[in-house]
């Protein structure tokens, strides 16, 4: 059996409940609360991207404490991205590391695939890829900050090069020819190389108690089909199931996923009025420049665009309707279903007002500089998706709602 702790994930934990719907292995949801008042059972605690200090908040003392022994006692702990920071000294304390910050926030704008050389010597690399060079996806990546002293740590992969479809912000960075990439730097001071991951680690593991821990600021729960790295590091997390949950699954790598096109198994005509908004809300910005496809299932954002809550209200809706319309659930929206109608409508009136008023500041930028103040349009954006480091808004509160219903 695998728990997923879902809290303050969105978008990736929806990618990691694909993942492990699509092995056919056993697994359990559960938010903080439930692990702080019931504690955890089975071989592995997966913990997706997002937010973790949010993840701490909802676990709380007990919680965290529940994971703690969980581990020690010979459960497995794996982590990615937010899931990973949960884990380091500052949290969990599973892993004796800190998370090392970054002075430039370029750097940490960072999505696509890098270059990572992967250890040869463990068992917890697919043999397949053991010592060679392979393609990670990773999707704004904080950092592992490694002591200078050896410790119990076992460093997996660490970052070498930019990928070929890396992305810094919303500039395609293999577009960037290296003598502007120098003149940019010499003229601006602006480094656009994500050079602070240079030879850092990009996934880590260990042990606690009789248990143990992976850490990976890759996505190793990526879908594969959009690019080769995504299936080599699916293949990495189908073989961490292998070896920590015993026999199973019989594929070589995770399936594809597009949100759009899952079926739909919940028919609720305010749900699928709801994804339809959306779409709309969603073609409006594409027609606007202000979002742009990246792959089946990731939309790609100008900067100071809130493309992740638009990517993860799309992902949550879309697997919403694809689950069965079962007792628990329709209970549920029939206590929300009222207030979801009327809080999304508002949230799609405000969007398109502040998609709209957005393409126009950046039209008046040069001709008329100041006609629309910034500090409204900040105010807007913060009401509707909140801040884009801790959440809020009102798209928040329709997430957490869609996310009860999962």
């Amino acid at each position: 059996m695998i728990t997923i702790l879902w809290d303050a994930s969105h978008i990736w934990g929806y990618l990691l409940l694909h993942a492990v719907r699509s092995t056919g292995v056993p697994y359990r949801v559960l938010k903080g609360l439930d692990i702080a008042q019931t504690g955890l059972s089975g071989k592995m605690l997966m913990v997706p991207g997002g937010s973790a200090r949010r993840k701490a908040e909802a676990l709380g003392t007990a919680g965290a404490e529940a994971i703690r022994r969980f581990v020690r006692n010979g459960g497995r702990y794996v982590g990615f991205c937010g899931g990973a920071g949960l884990a380091l000294s500052d949290g969990l304390g599973l892993c004796p590391w800190k998370r090392d910050g970054m002075t430039d926030r370029l750097q940490h704008l960072v999505s696509g695939h890098l270059r990572c050389t992967l250890a040869g010597d463990s068992i917890l690399v697919p043999p397949a890829i053991a010592g060679k060079t392979a393609l990670l996806p990773v999707w704004w990546p904080g950092r592992f900050c490694e002591p200078s002293e050896p410790d119990a740590v076992t460093v997996l992969a660490r970052y070498t090069a930019p990928g070929p479809d890396l992305y810094v912000a919303d500039m395609p960075f293999s577009s960037m020819p290296a003598d502007i990439l120098s003149e940019w730097q010499s003229m601006y001071g602006v480094m656009l190389r994500p050079s602070l991951l240079d030879g850092r680690p990009c996934a880590v593991a260990g042990d606690y108690g009789k248990g143990g821990w992976l850490l990976s600021y890759s996505h190793l729960e990526t879908p594969s089909g959009d690019f080769e790295g995504s299936e080599q590091a699916g293949s990495w997390l189908l073989h961490m199931l292998r070896l920590w949950c015993g026999p199973g699954p019989d594929m070589d790598t995770l399936p594809a996923l597009d949100f759009d096109a899952l079926p739909v198994l919940w028919e609720d005509e305010i749900l699928l009025a709801c994804r339809r908004l959306l779409r709309q809300l969603i073609r409006l910005a594409e027609e606007l420049g202000l979002l742009f496809p990246r792959n089946s299932w990731l939309l790609g954002w100008r900067s100071g665009v809130p493309g992740a809550q638009f990517n993860s209200l799309n992902a949550a809706l879309c697997t919403t309707l694809s689950l069965p319309a079962d007792d628990r659930r329709v209970r549920l929206w029939k206590t929300r279903r009222k207030d979801f109608e009327k809080a999304f409508s508002l949230f799609f009136q405000g969007a398109r007002s502040w998609l709209l008023a957005r393409r126009l500041s950046d039209t008046l930028a040069d001709s008329a500089p100041g006609m629309l103040p910034r500090e409204l349009l900040v105010d807007q954006r913060r009401a509707l998706f909140g801040s884009p480091m801790f959440g809020g808004g009102l798209s928040e509160q329709l997430l957490d709602t869609l996310e009860e219903l999962v």
